[in-house]
């Protein structure tokens, strides 16, 4: 059987508890989709994570 692969989506994932989840998840290998209303804020989150 293939395995699937786990996909997230978290909006407000560029602060607080939006931002731990993307990082626990990721940390996990989950595929994370991190949202933030302002890009610049949320490119900044991401380098974070990364």
């Amino acid at each position: 059987m293939a395995r699937r692969e786990r996909i997230a989506v978290v909006t407000g994932g560029n602060k607080g508890v939006g931002f731990a989840l993307c990082r626990r998840l990721a940390g996990e290998g989950c595929v994370t989709v991190l949202t933030a209303r302002d890009g610049r804020k949320g490119r900044a989150a991401c380098a974070k994570i990364e």
